[in-house]
């Protein structure tokens, strides 16, 4: 990858989440096709995702589209709202995120960018490399 690390204040403006929803801490690394980004907002108790106190491993899917909007916004230099408009042949290897102590590691590969949107491969693993998620999605912006 040949774009330096970023914190959360650095693509906070290109992205259009904010405050608790803004659940991506900082990118790894970026190029034109591949981003990498970590957070550890999944062990936070405020997390907004959560239910009772419970966060399903079905919120993977939103820290995916989330690191999908940022490579957006890092792309393109400005926030492009949009919808998730599919997700197909998720695999989940774990039912909840509730005790996961590590943080997540959220690989998006753009497998067709196109002007209104894009289809990324998502892989989501911890940092102790166990896979939780693997996924294609597609983003419509609008």
């Amino acid at each position: 990858m040949n774009n330096p690390p970023l914190s959360q204040a650095q693509f906070a403006g290109l992205i259009p989440h904010s405050g608790a929803m803004l659940l991506i801490d900082e990118v790894i690394s970026w190029n034109e096709e591949k981003i990498i980004t970590r957070c550890q907002s999944h062990r936070k108790t405020d997390n907004p995702l959560r239910l009772a106190g419970q966060l399903s491993a079905l919120h993977l899917i939103e820290y995916g589209a989330q690191t999908m909007a940022v490579h957006c916004g890092l792309l393109t230099g400005q926030a492009r709202p949009g919808f998730l408009a599919a997700v197909r042949s998720a695999h989940f290897y774990r039912d909840d995120l509730t005790s996961l102590q590590t943080d997540l590691i959220i690989q998006a590969t753009a497998q067709l960018q196109l002007a209104n949107g894009a289809v990324y491969h998502l892989i989501i693993a911890d940092t102790e490399n166990t896979l939780l998620l693997d996924a294609w999605a597609t983003v419509i912006h609008i």
